[in-house]
């Protein structure tokens, strides 16, 4: 099935080309069936759901003719990025002892012994690739992978995670409520062969509710499963009424987010996830996501690194031909940014300065935050590692 998670590093093999090499029946329809989806409830795109409009915060674009959403990780984006590194350089130096211990066993040790090393030292290599594999996800990739909805044609454009493009006619999609605790809450829709089981298409809309089934939970996501459903039915009234909702534009079409962007976008994923993230009051932190900063800084460095290594992702010219919009558009979005719209190009210089020397003193200081609890740690098990006082040195504080 194709990884709506964008965490599958495998995704890229085509199942097709698999079963024409091998033959067999390996991942017909994408390699799932109705019958086998669990924990979900079906939502019905002809029925009209009394609930607010909750986007959250994950509109591109918007205008008359389409919208344009963030894709489903955008809210932890760069995650895997610091963790895969974090592992990597681990499992790099346990890789490095095990060659060491192999060619001390084998030549001068016992040959059981080096057998023993030889599978362990093999299995942290195979981790060893998975994880570059995983890492290869959100480094040198896109900067975000857009889901694009067309009011005018009624399709649906989406970039995979194994970075191919899926069109879906919306008429065609059906659509469930996925509330699994593993992932997240979320909205996924689905095309379906012609015996009304096999699965052969799968997205996600963006917004991913972090506690899963909770009954908070549920009304936020039938909020955002409307929020587009009434994007695209053919009303005016309805049309304004989901324009009216959004009062943020994350612009990531036109250019990488920039440093103070991600900052924001990190900080959002650390918010209640069944309250209207477009309300600028669901930025205020409580106790204990203050002391969540530390590996919220992992994050944010993780972001930009995977951010600013990656390129814009564009629809090819076909579709772009599908997508024109009207130049007076008055609901263009992009053009008259919503009242209040929280985005780097409306903050004053001093602001954007302020902010960057902030960011250099926090990465400092956030430098000696680690060295000190290596130096704990290692005074623990009896050793002086002194980096405190190495990084004191370096900063000629001593």
């Amino acid at each position: 099935m194709i990884d709506i998670n964008g965490r599958n590093p495998f995704t890229k093999l085509s199942y097709k080309e698999i079963n024409q090499k091998f033959g067999g029946d390996f991942g017909v329809g994408l390699g799932g069936r109705v019958q086998e989806i669990k924990d979900f409830k079906w939502l019905d795109k002809a029925h009209s759901y009394d609930v607010p409009f909750y986007p959250q915060r994950t509109v591109v674009q918007f205008n008359s003719t389409y919208m344009e959403l963030t894709g489903r990780q955008d809210r932890i984006r760069g995650d895997v990025t610091f963790g895969s590194l974090f592992f990597l350089g681990l499992i790099s130096g346990v890789i490095y002892l095990g060659f060491i211990i192999l060619y001390d066993e084998f030549l001068t040790g016992s040959f059981l012994l080096g057998i023993l090393a030889s599978a362990i030292t093999l299995a942290f290599i195979v981790v060893f690739i998975y994880l570059l594999a995983l890492l290869s996800t959100e480094l040198f990739s896109y900067t975000y992978l857009p889901i694009r909805f067309n009011r005018k044609t009624r399709k649906v454009y989406v970039r995979q995670a194994n970075r191919q493009v899926q069109v879906f006619d919306w008429d065609d999609l059906k659509f469930y409520m996925a509330t699994t605790y593993k992932d997240g809450g979320d909205v996924r829709g689905i095309t379906l062969a012609d015996d009304g089981v096999t699965i052969t298409g799968m997205f996600s809309l963006p917004f991913v509710n972090s506690l899963g089934a909770d009954r908070h939970d549920e009304g936020t996501l039938l909020g955002h499963f409307e929020f587009v459903r009434r994007y695209m039915e053919d009303n005016d009234k309805q049309f304004k009424e989901v324009k009216s909702a959004v009062r943020y534009v994350h612009p990531v079409h036109e250019k990488r987010e920039t440093p103070l962007v991600s900052l924001q976008r990190v900080k959002l994923g650390y918010h209640a996830s069944h309250v209207n993230q477009e309300n600028p009051n669901t930025f205020r932190l409580v106790l204990a996501e203050y002391l969540l900063i530390p590996f919220s800084w992992l994050r944010y460095l993780g972001r930009l690194l995977s951010i600013n290594t990656s390129i814009t992702p564009k629809f090819s010219p076909e579709i772009e031909a599908e997508c024109q919009i009207d130049p007076n558009d008055p609901y263009d979005l992009n053009k008259n940014l919503p009242e209040g719209n929280v985005e780097d190009a409306n903050q004053p210089i001093w602001k954007k300065l302020v902010f960057s020397l902030a960011l250099i003193l926090f990465g400092i200081i956030m430098l000696f935050v680690f060295a000190f609890f290596i130096d704990i740690i290692g005074a623990i098990k009896g050793y002086d590692t002194g980096l405190a006082y190495t990084l004191l040195y370096w900063f000629h504080l001593v």
